[in-house]
């Protein structure tokens, strides 16, 4: 009786506590896996990262050995070479920046947040954008409902402008355009930026998100490009419970559509 009556406690006890231990250990392992895939995620970044600063780095020194060596180079040449530097040299910040902004993406640094209208940054993007669409040959246009206001650190929303622009302005066509509209639906805004230009090749459409993807790379060399303007906008919008993705085109071109909450008043995160 008595006997009986413990040793069941005691077998309950016991069986709840490797309940707790099984649950326990399944943590563990997910938590093992997260980290490796980090670690994983970690080490194909930094290699990409290290391509990527790689580059132009073995241009600049190229280059410069080339005007050390070469003692009797003519003026014009020698211009050519400096302004070629000057070239990589920008391309190398610019790669630089974008992985600066990733890294601190990545370690959740927080940042204040205040009410954006989407509209009037978008306007104020193009704007600065426009030079280069005048050397490229390709025009802006920006329509844009009143009221486009979310929540998120000001320049979030440049960098998400500035990014998907910036990329259908380099993958374009002289006399094509870019299209950036600014709309309320429904509790979310709807940015949509869409351009006439090279599209995008099936096979590329999978990774078009990814870090460091290119569609053409010889182009996106041409153009100073760094293979992280996408990413950075998708992470950004991530961040802030939107969404984006390719939208359906017609003709030649590409449309990329995203939705933002619509925000309330400024707080802190």
């Amino acid at each position: 009786g008595q006997l009986g009556r413990s040793l069941d406690k005691m077998a309950r006890r016991l069986s709840a506590a490797l309940t707790d231990l099984e649950t326990a250990n399944q943590a563990l392992r997910g938590e093992v896996a997260r980290e490796r895939e980090l670690d994983r995620q970690r080490m194909a970044f930094f290699s990409a990262a290290s391509h990527e600063l790689k580059t132009p780095l073995a241009a600049i020194r190229l280059l410069a050995d080339s005007i050390e060596q070469n003692e009797g180079m003519d003026e014009a040449t020698m211009r050519e070479f400096v302004s070629d530097i000057a070239d990589e040299t920008e391309r190398l910040q610019r790669t630089t920046e974008k992985l600066l902004d990733l890294s601190r993406r990545d370690d959740g640094t927080h940042v204040r947040r205040v009410s954006v209208d989407v509209g009037e940054a978008a306007g104020d993007t193009l704007r600065r954008l426009a030079p280069l669409a005048e050397s490229s040959g390709v025009e802006l246009h920006c329509e844009a409902e009143d009221g486009c206001i979310i929540t998120a650190p000001e320049d979030d929303v440049y960098q998400i402008v500035f990014n998907l622009a910036e990329n259908a302005i380099k993958y374009n066509v002289p006399g094509g355009s870019v299209d950036v509209s600014v709309k309320n639906s429904r509790g979310f805004v709807l940015l949509t930026v869409e351009d006439t230009g090279i599209g995008i090749p099936e096979a590329d459409l999978p990774n078009i998100f990814s870090r460091f993807s290119r569609v053409d790379k010889a182009r996106s060399r041409e153009s100073g490009g760094t293979g992280l303007g996408l990413s950075i906008a998708r992470e950004i919008v991530q961040r802030h419970h939107g969404t984006i993705a390719l939208a359906p085109h017609e003709g030649p071109g590409t449309t990329i559509r995203l939705t933002l909450p619509i925000g309330g008043p400024s707080n802190p995160i």
